[in-house]
């Protein structure tokens, strides 16, 4: 288990109604005119014609592995919080501070320190079992039900990965940057999620075995 620090972007298809904002706010800020900021140079991320940028997450957790008696590691998905990061994009990096963080629990306390007094917790991600007819693995899901939109039943996304590049930054402790788009039929949160700027989450290079007492 590796702790993460990852900024999100959820894309949907259709502008949503975008109402008068005041001065200064924390949460809420609208994002449809921002732009994903990609590394050029590379074509394994690309952004689609139709997309718009509709939610901007800070998203902290975990990591999870696998370690085999061989000594290697193997991905078994992640577990993160997603905190509105539409207003305080500057904080989040500051936060993050291009580390990984000791624990989830200084990750945490760290992140809503930046993110102000009441972060607004759009919602969580996690992995679930490949629903694709035929499909095999864990596909990654964004769901704001139990949070931002409790009430709505399709405020999810189950996603397969469609592009992924190296963290331009530090990639054997950083995660990769990815481009993932909705399954169909697997709700309506967003058609696309790209997760760049990512800090941690990387295994260690190796593991030593060791046999314990019962």
């Amino acid at each position: 288990m590796r702790t993460s620090c990852t900024l999100v972007f959820f894309s949907a298809c259709l502008l949503p109604l975008v109402t008068a904002a005041p001065a200064y706010q924390l949460t809420g800020c609208s994002v449809t005119g921002d732009t994903i900021p990609l590394p050029p140079g590379q074509t394994n991320l690309t952004i689609p014609g139709d997309a718009k940028p509709e939610y901007i997450a800070a998203g902290f957790g975990t990591q999870n592995y696998s370690c085999s008696t061989a000594g290697t590691y193997t991905s078994i998905g992640a577990v993160a919080v997603l905190f509105d990061a539409s207003c305080v994009f500057d904080a989040f990096q500051s936060a993050c501070n291009n580390k990984a963080f000791s624990s989830l629990e200084e990750t945490q306390a760290s992140i809503s320190a930046a993110l102000g007094p009441s972060p607004l917790v759009l919602g969580h991600h996690y992995f679930v079992k490949n629903p694709t007819p035929g499909g095999t693995g864990l596909s990654p899901t964004f769901d704001f039900r139990a949070d931002s939109q409790k009430g709505d039943p399709n405020a999810f996304v189950i996603t397969s990965k469609t592009g992924d590049i190296s963290s331009p930054v530090d990639p054997t402790d950083n995660v990769d940057w990815l481009e993932l788009k909705a399954i169909d039929g697997q709700g309506s949160l967003a058609k696309y999620v790209f997760r760049i700027f990512t800090i941690g989450g990387q295994p260690p290079s190796s593991v030593r075995i060791t046999s314990v007492a019962l």
